[in-house]
């Protein structure tokens, strides 16, 4: 392949409940921490679950003049904050100049909910206050879009620019779409990802009810909130409700080098396929999952046994996390010794954001040879005998080829393939 098709990922940007920032994630993970903990500043009255994974120091303020902060909602706040991070990373300024440059840079960051704060307090205003009393603001700080869109506007990028929605897989698909366009000619440059800030008091009371949080953690039952994400455990009981937003700035490999840039990791292959079976549950021996690995796989000229390491999507849900035991094996065959570890036991589920810090988390194994643990892994699903899921302590491996998985309500999966850049 030729380095005009050769896509390479050169900076990295964060939000998370660990903290602001890919090193605040990162020695988060490394030294065990859980960002899950009682919610504050909702009124969660009459609900069983009030805790989740809360950026709770996050401000804009450094990135954004505070109309700008007041117009927009947080999910869009995350965005231009990771955005601005993975810019500076990768040693790029702050906002592209105008011309050839800025029309070949891609924004491509999706967002499961989008502004659903926005959306559920205006409708609040409307039914207390009437629609005289409604935002100008609403439409343009809620719609999905807008992250995209604002990163676009705040860094002077003129090329394609939209956001991927596909529940959980979003970030999954929108760096991969944001691969394939660069492949293809489209962009050279693209900041990709997802953004996720839908805690609000309404959208748990709607996931509660249909039975796919974590109640373990509830103070009314005197839980512990940072041991209710429980990813392949048997005494797992649901996921646990986060925000943040994971972006990558990715390059063409030529554009890359010219400019002097070490690559962190190569996106080799990017996979997505559908389930098309039900609209909450996984596909029988994770097939959907199986099928976007290998399309990753193809793309990348690689076999699942050469794979030396997973981040898995394992949310912690009885039934995802055992399909996804399932296609892991499946994928990378008999005998692997390929470690997997789930970033979800830290941080909850970031919903549309899950793959791209799954991917910023994948690609600073790969940087620093240490694989990070998987809390709260006390009594192993029978399903995951055979594979190596990283517990305890952090792991010290090179990891030459990593998957990423990223699964969504709806049957969507999608599979990211990073390799260790070698320097060639």
């Amino acid at each position: 392949m030729s380095n005009e098709q050769r896509v390479v990922v050169t900076g990295m940007g964060a939000v998370s409940p660990l903290g602001r920032g890919v090193a605040a994630l990162w020695d988060g993970l490394l030294a065990g921490r859980s960002g899950v903990r009682p919610l504050q500043g909702l009124d969660l009255t009459g609900q069983e679950v009030d805790f989740g994974g809360q950026a709770i120091d996050f401000d804009p303020s450094d990135v954004l003049e505070p109309k700008q902060i007041k117009r927009l909602d947080r999910f869009t706040h995350f965005a231009i904050a990771a955005a601005a991070e993975a810019l500076a990373s990768a040693g790029l300024p702050p906002r592209f100049a105008a011309g050839e440059s800025s029309e070949g840079v891609a924004t491509i960051i999706g967002s499961g909910l989008g502004g659903a704060t926005t959306l559920f307090e205006q409708a609040a205003v409307f039914a207390e206050r009437g629609a005289g009393r409604i935002s100008p603001f609403l439409v343009p700080a809620a719609i999905g879009n807008m992250a995209s869109g604002e990163v676009a506007i705040h860094v002077g990028a003129q090329g394609p620019s939209f956001g991927a929605v596909s529940a959980c897989a979003t970030a999954g698909h929108a760096i991969g779409e944001a691969y394939e366009m660069i492949r293809r000619g489209d962009a050279t440059v693209a900041l990709a990802g997802g953004t996720e800030a839908a805690l609000h008091p309404v959208v748990i009371a709607g996931f509660n009810n249909m039975r796919a949080l974590s109640r373990s953690g509830a103070s009314s039952t005197g839980g512990n909130p940072a041991a209710a994400s429980r990813p392949f455990d048997s005494g797992r009981d649901g996921f646990v409700m986060s925000e943040g937003a994971g972006i990558l700035l990715l390059e063409r490999l030529d554009v890359a080098l010219a400019r002097g840039a070490t690559p962190l990791a190569e996106l080799v292959g990017y996979g997505a396929t559908a389930d098309a079976l039900h609209i909450t549950l996984p596909a029988p021996g994770g097939s959907g999952a199986v099928r976007a690995a290998r399309r990753a796989l193809a793309k990348a000229g690689r076999t699942g046994a050469e794979i030396d390491h997973v981040n898995a999507h394992a949310t912690s849900t009885p039934e995802g996390d055992k399909a996804e035991l399932e296609a892991i094996h499946t994928i990378l065959g008999e005998g692997s010794c390929a470690s997997v570890t789930a970033t979800k036991s830290a941080i909850g589920h970031t919903l549309g954001a899950a793959g791209g810090l799954g991917s910023i988390a994948t690609i600073c194994a790969m940087r620093d040879g240490r694989v990070h643990p998987t809390l709260n892994l006390t009594a192993p699903d029978p399903a995951s005998a055979g594979l190596n899921i990283v517990t305890g302590a952090p792991a010290a491996q090179q990891v030459n080829l990593a998957l990423v998985n990223a699964f969504g309500f709806g049957g969507q999966n999608s599979a990211l393939l990073f390799a260790k850049w070698e320097g060639r």
